[in-house]
């Protein structure tokens, strides 16, 4: 008994939104923790975009060294990475319970499963942002790329706002694939489709027209238009303005959001009901 008592409870806090930054917090610290405590992940989610930055680099290093283009190459490689990360690690988010033997522990935690899987995917997406600045800084320091941003404070509104999509997109992810044992494999077989799809090489009205409509769904297309906008000397993609794509980014974030709540309720009760949803 002595022993029991020695124990500390968590800390209670009270009030809905303090609640939820207490689940978010602690699920982003255990989420890095065991990151870094499997290396494995550094694979796929730093060095993987990593070298598919160095091969575009190395395929137009004959460029102007302080050209617009490769600017946008820059800046399209960190975007790229970006999306990689969150996609591939949120949506085996949930399928490392499975493989770690803590989905029942997860589950029985007395918090919405959707914050739980927020907190992951906002570290996902951080890892993404991370490696954006470590291909940034390389395309300055090793290619010589000159950054002279048309608006910095257009730019980073657009990359603070374009991180928050990536993160609502990452989450509805998440939970489009909670049921499903083949998260791994729909992730990869959806990186390089949304690779074209958002424009992180190529401007996306170069897409052709059938597929235009599946991009404008996704709000890091929108997100991807205004960071060049804001960035580029003289870009021309989509005929908007940097204000519309953000307005437009917003909107399918807040919708991204909802739907995956939304989701989420419905997903949780039905595994919880069944309960096989540790089951490979």
């Amino acid at each position: 008994m002595a022993s029991m008592g020695s124990l500390t409870p968590g800390r209670q806090v009270e009030g809905r939104v303090n609640k939820i930054i207490q689940v978010l917090k602690a699920s982003v610290f255990l989420t890095s923790r065991l990151f870094f405590a499997d290396p494995q992940w550094l694979i796929p989610n730093i060095i993987a975009p990593f070298i598919f930055t160095m091969v575009a680099f190395f395929l137009f290093q004959g460029q102007t060294s302080g050209s617009a283009f490769l600017l946008y190459l820059v800046l399209g490689s960190g975007l790229m990475g970006m999306w990689g990360t969150t996609i591939y690690a949120s949506a085996n988010s949930i399928g490392f319970d499975r493989w770690n033997g803590t989905m029942e522990s997860t589950l029985a935690a007395p918090v919405p499963l959707s914050w739980i899987a927020l907190g992951r995917v906002l570290f996902n997406t951080l890892q993404g942002v991370l490696n954006a600045v470590f291909i940034l800084v390389i395309g300055l320091v090793w290619f010589r790329v000159g950054f002279g941003l048309v608006n910095p404070p257009a730019f980073f509104l657009a990359s603070v706002v374009t991180f928050i999509s990536l993160s609502s997109f990452g989450l509805l992810m998440t939970t489009l694939l909670l049921l499903s044992r083949k998260g791994g494999f729909i992730t990869n077989s959806m990186e390089i489709p949304v690779y074209i799809a958002t424009g992180t090489m190529f401007p996306v009205i170069l897409l052709p027209v059938v597929y235009l409509p599946f991009a404008f769904m996704l709000a890091p297309t929108w997100g991807i238009e205004a960071i060049r906008l804001a960035a580029l000397p003289g870009y021309v993609g989509l005929p908007t303005t940097y204000w519309e794509d953000m307005v437009v980014m917003v909107l399918e974030t807040f919708a991204y959001l909802g739907l995956a709540f939304f989701l989420f309720k419905r997903v949780e009760a039905y595994a919880k009901r069944m309960g096989t949803l540790e089951e490979y």
